[in-house]
């Protein structure tokens, strides 16, 4: 450990100081004057911002490839569906949006056992860890029954708005062979947060790995009929979907409670009661970040929905644009996930400063690679469009929307950035209402005046997509300054 301390504040190690520490006279001798020097040194500016970039990298870089492969689940069955009938395909798309949707809901609650757990390694209080733990087995586990309900709710819904029969019968069959699963979807969750809170990201994306095979090869069987099962359609994805969504929850938890790191935490004792003053405290931090992401994901829903006015090839060239963007949105949210966890750990020991520092390095660091990601966009986006359809109509409108995707790539690599640091200080219900106000007042508000019932058309919703997100990157940065503006410095 390094203490440097102000040489005004310590006048007797013999520092005569002229202009703070840009000149400065050592009469102390030659070791400890290289050690000082050295410890300068250290803490310079450039070493300091590699240092804590490599530490950001360690954790996100394992995030974001996991991040990619659980899209490749997502990708497989789409395709295999296809191969299928235009009908199971319609029921895999309905069907896991609808399983999606339920599993983001979930997502955003559990989300909060990352900054509390990072708090807790922070204050190296291993009692608490162990508690977090249990109480999110207890949470996961009553949160699954909720997400069965709300999946058998909306298949109920189907009818009302207008889908066909034959696809709300396949539709409902696959919601429920893939009902089983939430259990094991929700339970995963609970070792996924306590690793990542505690920076060790690799387990995840080694599950992950272990999840996508079992969930192509189920499909094969399954779906097709293939080594001696029934030949299933939606069924069989849904149900191939829930053997990964088990086996990765099993692989994960084997490795958490036995792995040497966790020995000290003494993971495997008993599980304790629920105590649901405990859990209702998880739940008052997530269920803001729950409801930030639902309406984030329904921005872009309803953007969706509107560009199917303006016909076909609008929509495909919409969706060709979306799927890049989000590609390359895996990076920023891989890196929010590592701020949440840096961030949350600086807070719990009380260095405040280092966590701002963390922030804004973390934030910076997001902008910057998605700039470079906006300039491959753009000087690609022809290319790009064509991978996808050989369709010129198509490409050519993939290409034009291409240009807005470019742009609020970096916006909203900065509004991610934002919301991870927030999280880690345990911020959460005030960046929800800024989200809601920008995603939905300032983003929808323009699109339906300048796209839906203005001049601007589909430019117009893209528009509309960008104001929001810019408009929230301003504010949440601006809430991060504000709430951080009055961090002290603590030796370290």
């Amino acid at each position: 450990m390094i203490w440097v301390l102000p040489v005004w504040r310590e006048p007797c190690i013999g520092l005569s100081c002229i202009s703070g520490f840009a000149h400065a006279k050592l009469f102390i001798g030659p070791v400890k004057q290289t050690r000082i020097l050295n410890a300068f040194k250290l803490n310079s500016p450039l070493v300091k911002a590699r240092t804590e970039a490599r530490a950001l990298a360690i954790i996100a870089l394992p995030v974001i490839v996991a991040q990619l492969l659980q899209m490749g689940m997502g990708v497989a069955d789409t395709l295999m569906a296809g191969r299928v009938s235009a009908l199971v395909l319609s029921a895999v798309a309905m069907g896991s949006a609808m399983w999606f949707f339920t599993l983001m809901a979930g997502l955003g609650l559990m989300l909060a056992l990352t900054p509390i757990i990072a708090h807790h390694v922070g204050a190296n209080n291993h009692s608490l860890i162990r508690e977090e733990l249990r109480q999110g087995v207890w949470l996961a586990l009553v949160l699954s029954l909720f997400q069965m309900l709300t999946m058998l709710f909306m298949s109920l819904l189907m009818p009302w708005i207008g889908v066909a029969p034959e696809i709300v019968a396949e539709t409902r069959r696959y919601l429920m062979w893939v009902a089983w699963s939430m259990p094991f979807t929700c339970l995963y969750l609970v070792p996924r947060f306590l690793n990542e809170s505690m920076g060790h990201t690799m387990p995840m994306l080694w599950t992950q790995l272990l999840m996508l095979p079992v969930n192509v090869l189920g499909n094969y069987a399954l779906m097709f009929g293939n080594f001696g099962f029934p030949a299933m359609g939606a069924s069989g994805a849904a149900l191939s979907t829930g053997i990964a969504q088990t086996i990765g929850c099993l692989a994960l938890y084997a490795y958490t409670l036995s792995a040497p790191r966790y020995a000290q935490y003494q993971l495997r004792q008993r599980i304790s009661k629920p105590d649901w003053k405990h859990i209702a405290s998880i739940v008052r931090l997530g269920m803001p970040i729950s409801i930030g992401l639902a309406m984030e994901s329904g921005m872009f829903t309803a953007t969706a929905l509107l560009m199917g006015r303006f016909g076909v090839d609008t929509v495909a060239g919409h969706q060709i644009a979306i799927n890049v963007a989000s590609i390359s949105f895996m990076v920023p949210l891989g890196i929010s996930i590592a701020l949440t966890v840096r961030v949350g750990q600086a807070v719990g020991s009380g260095n405040m400063l280092e966590a701002r520092y963390r922030g804004q390095l973390g934030i910076a660091v997001c902008g910057g690679l998605m700039l470079v990601s906006a300039c491959a966009i753009w000087l690609s986006r022809e290319w790009l469009a064509g991978l996808y359809t050989p369709n010129q109509a198509v490409i050519a409108m993939a290409a034009h929307f291409m240009v807005f995707a470019a742009v609020f790539q970096v916006v909203d690599g900065l509004q991610v950035g934002a919301m991870g640091v927030l999280r880690g200080y345990k911020d959460t219900k005030i960046p929800m209402l800024i989200t809601v106000f920008c995603y939905w007042v300032v983003g929808m508000g323009f699109s339906l005046t300048m796209g839906v019932f203005g001049p601007l058309g589909p430019a117009g919703l893209w528009g509309g997509l960008l104001m929001g997100l810019a408009v929230a990157a301003l504010v949440l940065n601006f809430r991060f300054r504000r709430l951080t503006r009055q961090a002290t410095y603590r030796v370290v």
